[in-house]
């Protein structure tokens, strides 16, 4: 198969698409495979980088708002330009652009996890323009999908190669926005199909600094649970569901901080959420939240060298 109808076939290689099958998916994925295939994954990457990115990919997203904070080289720019005219996502999308974003989101999919690591490493500022602005997209479920992209582009690019160009950086302010998509302002489903992903990635970019003890890596988890757990709380209390993501993040990020936890253990978000009342309808959910809850107290104090004492006190508190 010629390249032209390569490009055609992988959009179809979810299985997690509604255009497409488990069969289908399966049989596009080997017929690429198949077609890319040799002894280095030279031909394989070399089909991605110069022809699927930068001939196909790109020049769909080069309009977008993160190519203002960006440089060619990908690095982000010291005064970002500020665009003229009127902003692509100024209005809503049709369904058509939808459609055709969600086809070119799994094209991209592929992309990142078909290939290598080294070429990745190389080419990085190809893929970053892509993943900013599928993770900003107004639609929902390109957005959703693009935080998951992210999260896998950030498990495959090696960390150094993110923290030396300050990729970090602009990555978190593209990503932090989405933490504010709360009820009543969106959906509860669709806040629900995009807070954890939006977590996930803030979690693995302060994991890229290796070292539990490193100021940098603490600052960023701080800023997650500042500006988005606690301000998520504050804003989403009565969701329950809203409340239950928030409770299996707080313990994520418990886990990550290990002692430097500590300073948070008056902070009551979740002694707040066990304690109010609910309605029985949301019995399940209720259940289910407490539990996420008292996992997180629990880790945070079994991080935390306390006294009998100040123990008992906290304990007191999370009671009232």
């Amino acid at each position: 198969l010629d390249n032209a109808a390569l490009i055609h076939l992988v959009p179809y290689t979810d299985d997690n698409d509604p255009w497409t099958t488990t069969q289908s998916a399966r049989l596009a994925t080997r017929l690429l495979e198949t077609s890319l295939s040799d002894d280095d994954d030279e031909k394989r990457d070399t089909f991605i980088i110069q022809t699927l990115l930068n001939d196909t990919l790109r020049p769909q997203f080069a309009k977008s708002s993160s190519s203002t904070r960006l440089a060619p080289s990908g690095r982000p720019l010291q005064v970002p330009h500020q665009p003229s005219g009127r902003q692509p996502g100024a209005q809503l999308d049709s369904l058509a652009q939808e459609h055709e974003k969600l086809h070119a989101a799994s094209s991209f999919k592929w992309a990142v996890t078909s290939c290598s690591q080294a070429a990745i490493a190389r080419h990085w500022p190809l893929f970053l323009p892509i993943l900013l602005s599928l993770a900003e997209d107004i639609s929902t479920a390109v957005r959703a999908k693009g935080l998951k992209i992210l999260l896998l582009f950030l498990d495959k690019c090696p960390p150094n190669t993110i923290l030396s160009a300050g990729v970090d950086n602009v990555i978190q302010d593209a990503v932090f926005p989405t933490l504010l998509f709360l009820p009543d302002t969106t959906p509860e489903s669709e806040s629900l199909q995009l807070l954890y992903p939006a977590y996930q990635v803030l979690l693995r970019v302060a994991q890229l600094d290796p070292n539990p003890k490193s100021a940098k890596r603490r600052k960023a988890l701080d800023r997650i649970l500042r500006d988005g757990v606690f301000t998520g709380h504050f804003h989403a209390s009565q969701h329950v569901r809203i409340v239950e993501v928030l409770m299996i993040v707080i313990k994520d990020i418990v886990s990550c901080m290990g002692l430097f936890s500590a300073k948070y253990l008056q902070v009551k978000p979740t002694s707040h959420t066990l304690s109010r009342p609910q309605p029985p309808t949301c019995s399940v959910l209720i259940n289910q939240s407490s539990r996420r809850g008292s996992s997180a107290c629990s880790r945070l104090r079994c991080q935390t060298p306390l006294s009998r004492n100040t123990h008992h006190s906290s304990v007191q508190q999370l009671k009232r």
